[in-house]
């Protein structure tokens, strides 16, 4: 399976540059000229990480990058810009950046930072379907141990009583 990427930005030689080696490296790559396109993409699919220019034609990057998070609160995005301000630098990390890089872009140190990004979102899955798991899991446990008929209480390390089930709450009449 390979790692989806999407590419923001309204420059056609950019996107098709960062397209051409992030497909060399492996990544399976969507780009967008517009914070509209963008959107409706990550929409219809999940990505591994973004990369995003602040400067679109419709949509301020920031207010893109605000909505990406919404819809997807582990997708790291990566700023990728050629105006590089304290504000548009401070601002985007606040909103939740994964990274911040200006044009002109080492292309060593992209991947680098594309490699980290791709890795947390990995983690982060792996971590939600763990959870989901675990969820899944207690709720079979606590089926299991409502439906016994014998009383089954739970106390903790001073011996108070944390959990019973319903056999425990017929036999000591207490709910």
């Amino acid at each position: 399976m390979h790692t989806a990427i999407l590419i923001i930005d309204d420059d056609l030689d950019i996107r098709e540059s960062l397209r051409d080696m992030l497909t060399h490296e492996g990544y399976l790559v969507h780009d967008a000229a517009s914070g509209t396109d963008a959107l409706q993409q990550a929409k219809q699919m999940q990505y591994s990480a973004a990369i995003l220019d602040i400067n679109l034609p419709d949509l301020n990057g920031l207010s893109v990058l605000k909505v990406l998070m919404e819809l997807d609160a582990s997708l790291p995005v990566i700023i990728l810009t050629g105006n590089a301000t304290s504000e548009n630098t401070s601002g985007s990390l606040a909103k939740g950046a994964f990274a911040y890089l200006t044009r002109p872009y080492n292309s060593q140190e992209l991947k680098a930072v594309l490699r980290r990004a791709v890795s947390v979102k990995g983690l982060a899955v792996r971590a939600e379907h763990v959870e989901q798991a675990l969820h899944a899991s207690e709720e079979r446990f606590r089926a299991l141990v409502e439906s016994a008929t014998d009383a089954i209480v739970l106390a903790d390390h001073c011996g108070h009583i944390i959990w019973w089930n319903g056999a425990a709450e017929r036999m000591f009449g207490y709910d």
